[in-house]
């Protein structure tokens, strides 16, 4: 008698495996839409004064430096094609879960290149990164990449909610 395996499970099993990333992907674009679009734009083409993402070595590059500055923001300058932006980043840190930000970065980097990037990683350099100054808690600014009158100003000791006012 001749026993034929059936495929399905393997079949089952790669497929699962391969809608993983594209699961953990669409719930960063979730998240970044409720979160991040604000400032950057749907799209990720920045809202001044505010970087765009899209296509940005910010994003696509050291992976550390991106899980770094959305955990605890970003003050200064920031070049991107051939313009600078001075707006400020606000720390993620106290909003955001380890696997939210994986989520975020990952679905950035899926779009414009990059690999992906696991809830451990976040998880390690937020505990490398545990107690260094941080720009302020993400709460509160009602987007468009201005506060809207009526806003609380006093985040994070004071280092503002990443707006630009």
């Amino acid at each position: 008698m001749i026993w034929i395996r059936p495929r399905f499970p393997i079949a089952l099993f790669f497929a699962f495996f391969l809608l993983i990333p594209s699961l953990h992907a669409r719930n960063g674009h979730r998240l970044f839409l409720e979160n991040c679009a604000r400032c950057h734009g749907t799209g990720g083409e920045g809202l001044d004064p505010n970087p765009p993402l899209k296509h940005s070595s910010w994003v696509t590059g050291d992976p550390e430096r991106l899980i770094r500055i959305v955990l605890n923001g970003y003050a200064g300058v920031i070049r991107v094609g051939e313009e600078e932006y001075r707006g400020r980043m606000p720390a993620w840190r106290t909003m955001l879960s380890d696997d939210q930000v994986a989520s975020v970065l990952t679905y950035l980097r899926s779009n414009w290149g990059g690999e992906e990037i696991s809830a451990d990683q976040v998880a390690s350099v937020r505990r490398k990164t545990e107690g260094e100054p941080t720009t302020g808690a993400a709460s509160g600014c009602m987007g468009g990449g201005r506060m809207r009158h009526g806003h609380h100003h006093g985040m994070g000791g004071g280092m503002g909610c990443g707006c630009g006012h």
